[in-house]
């Protein structure tokens, strides 16, 4: 490691240590307290490890030198308007509400009252306090993550104000989907926030869950390091949305990583449209046989975005199969990434496996990244991958222009087409009108940049 980077990881850990310490001071946890040995531990683990660089093969295309040299500190509740809370409303569908502000749990904004029977809803640190959730978290929390360790994971460990977690119970199928807003908002100075989610699904139960991350108005810098752990039970069903619509200003980073067992269903759908660098890890193992998962991936960058997706499936038992289409769009001088790996190990024979990712290049400045990648020790297996990275079809232009209508219009509409094969296969259709909604509103305001350019 060279003498720069090593003085900027160790200034990274000055800061570190002085936020973990006021972080164990807000909370006012017992030294013996589970959750506060917990983020010792947790701690401990962080200051042992580096930070990703350029050098790691997994980052080699994106860089976090900008979040580490910014001295970030905890977030604080602040005030988030009706008017703001009602622009987050998703139009026809009913939820149950979690609203967090910089990372804080806001319950005034939360419908505490309507958590549906069968769920069990807790602060992590509340949960901690039954040891057979502590030892389930622990277990949670020491798995490798097929995408790779890095240092943000214990980082949320340790940081994280207001993380939850969630078990729904055996033949639980709740109803209305379970809808996490995650607020960042004007502070004095640049602030983090560590949102947190452990969702044990437990057998034969089924869950909606949707993470929503946004900036308000006014907002500033802001670095989100999100984290989720999901365990499914035998037969159960998860279908998860992830969405952000962060400001420019905005660094976040989200690790995923997800344990399936026997005959359970995994669905993972996001949407990426804004924040400056954003890096997505989804990792899931199939633990057990006759598994099924989905990925479906959209980003929309351009000016100077960085978006990075980064994906595993690891096969490890027969009879499971895995479908994975992302898609994404870029203009300006935006930089998109796709690094995403199938691993069938060899027990895990009449493996079906399908990944595909495409993009849109749509100026000299932009670029894309793409990284598809199989890797098979069994020989009974159904499996294939690729990528694509092109520009609009001009003969498609040509004859929407031939049927009257004008070239911007043609153009937006076959970009809202290229995005609409993934979103529309969302589980829920309300999801997906709103998703293609927000598409079309950035689609418009990024060709109206364009044309006045």
């Amino acid at each position: 490691m060279s003498i720069v980077l090593q003085d900027k990881q160790a200034s990274t850990r000055e800061w570190l240590e002085e936020n973990f310490q006021q972080t164990l001071t807000d909370h006012q946890q017992g030294t013996d307290h589970p959750h506060a040995g917990f983020r010792r531990n947790a701690f401990a683990r962080l200051q042992s490890m580096d930070f990703p660089t350029r050098r790691d093969e997994d980052w080699k295309y994106t860089s976090v030198n900008r979040i580490l040299i910014t001295p970030f500190r905890n977030g604080s509740l602040s005030s988030v308007s009706a008017a703001e809370l009602a622009n987050c409303q998703i139009p026809g569908l009913e939820t149950t509400r979690m609203v967090f502000v910089n990372g804080v749990w806001d319950q005034s904004l939360s419908d505490l009252d309507r958590v549906p029977e069968g769920l069990i809803l807790q602060p992590v640190h509340q949960a901690m306090e039954d040891p057979a959730v502590r030892k389930w978290i622990e277990s949670q929390t020491a798995r490798p993550g097929g995408t790779g360790q890095n240092a943000f994971l214990p980082m949320n460990l340790a940081f994280a104000q207001s993380g939850l977690y969630l078990r729904v119970g055996r033949n639980i199928a709740v109803d209305k989907p379970l809808h996490f807003i995650y607020f960042n908002t004007s502070e004095d100075q640049p602030h983090f926030s560590h949102p947190q989610i452990f969702l044990h699904a437990e057998r034969s139960s089924t869950v909606t869950l949707i993470e929503d991350h946004r900036a308000l108005a006014g907002a500033g810098t802001c670095f989100t390091n999100a984290a989720a752990w999901v365990d499914l039970e035998a037969n159960a069903q998860v279908h998860h949305y992830r969405m952000q619509q962060q400001n420019l200003e905005t660094y976040q980073i989200h690790n995923t990583l997800v344990n399936q067992t026997r005959d359970s269903v995994y669905n993972s759908y996001v949407v990426d449209l804004g924040g400056r660098i954003i890096r997505n890890n989804l990792s899931v193992e199939l633990a057990e046989s006759n598994t099924e998962t989905h990925f479906y991936g959209t980003y929309l960058a351009n000016g100077e975005q960085h978006m990075d997706n980064q994906t595993f499936i690891d096969h490890a038992m027969p009879h499971c199969q895995s479908n994975e289409l992302y898609k994404g769009i870029l203009s300006d001088r935006a930089r998109g990434v796709f690094n995403g790996k199938v691993l069938v190990r060899q027990d895990a024979q009449k493996t079906n496996a399908f990944q595909q990712n495409s993009s849109l290049v749509l100026s000299s400045g932009a670029v894309m990244d793409a990284k598809p990648q199989l890797e098979i020790y069994a020989d009974d297996v159904k499996c294939s991958h690729g990528a694509t990275i092109g520009h609009l079809d001009e003969t498609s232009v040509f004859y929407l222009m031939s049927r009257g209508i004008p070239a911007p219009q043609a153009r937006l509409l076959l970009q809202q087409a290229f995005l609409g094969e993934v979103i529309r296969n969302m589980h829920l259709e309300e999801m997906a009108n709103y998703a293609l909604e927000l598409i079309a509103i950035k689609l418009n305001a990024v060709s109206q940049t364009i044309i006045t350019s």
